[in-house]
């Protein structure tokens, strides 16, 4: 099963690295990790929208970005077929493997300066919404799990922008919830100068751990000006073991 992810457009900002993309037709699905448009601009999502199409026929999950505002969130699922996940999960099927994604916004560990201004409730918003995702992360039948997200999930994948501005960017706390509910697989945007990809791990931190095997979750920061490109991996099980492993987009 070939799964690929973006985020970041921002409208016409970054289309043109979009239309730049070539067609890739390998994928079974594309995730979508919110800033698609900016501010707000719903013609800009409308021609993002199209030229995804040209991209690819795979079909669309997406969440939606700080750019993308609450009020519109209706709007924007009513003019696509993108199926947005807003704190929710979905399960799908394709190529014989059955994977679960749970989609959402994502928390900051510290509200914007506008945030903390105009939404008086952002602080028990953003820890509501950890707790919503742990929850919708417990394992279930499916073959594979994905948590796909707009906000950094971890601080990991923000080396590279300031560091003064990460807890602004992205949510620490998230990494317990995916050192417990352990995805195979995570994808964020929003960091447009952070680390493309890095890996969560549980730290050894007795003697009775030592030697275990300790599973590392990859986590893709998407975001289109620093991937430049869709970011592509392909799962599949061997041996009732699932592989995650990134390709090249075909």
């Amino acid at each position: 099963m070939f799964v690929g992810a973006l985020g970041d457009v921002h409208g016409k900002e970054f289309l043109g690295i979009l239309e730049a993309q070539r067609r890739i037709d390998s994928l079974d699905l594309l995730l979508l990790a919110g800033d698609l448009t900016d501010g707000n601009d719903l013609g800009a999502f409308d021609l993002v929208v199209s030229e995804l199409r040209r991209v690819t026929d795979a079909q669309m999950i997406g969440v939606f970005g700080n750019e993308e505002y609450d009020a519109s969130h209706d709007e924007y699922k009513r003019r696509t077929d993108v199926r947005f996940l807003d704190d929710e999960a979905i399960v799908v099927e394709k190529q014989g493997l059955k994977v679960k994604i749970v989609g959402t916004t994502g928390s900051l560990d510290r509200p914007t300066w506008w945030q903390r201004t105009n939404l008086p409730d952002i602080w028990r918003r953003y820890q509501l919404r950890i707790d919503r995702i742990s929850q919708l992360l417990e394992r279930d039948d499916s073959d594979a799990l994905i948590l796909l997200s707009h906000y950094a999930v971890t601080y990991k994948t923000l080396q590279g922008e300031k560091e003064g501005r990460y807890s602004e960017m992205g949510s620490r706390r998230f990494e317990s919830v995916i050192l417990d509910r352990r995805p195979d697989v995570v994808f964020h945007a929003h960091a447009h100068a952070g680390t493309r990809v890095a890996s969560i791990a549980r730290e050894q931190m007795s003697l009775e751990d030592f030697g275990k095997e300790t599973r590392k979750i990859p986590v893709y920061n998407v975001s289109l000006p620093l991937a430049r490109s869709v970011t592509c991996i392909e799962m599949k099980k061997e041996n009732e073991n699932l592989r995650v492993l990134e390709t090249e987009c075909r």
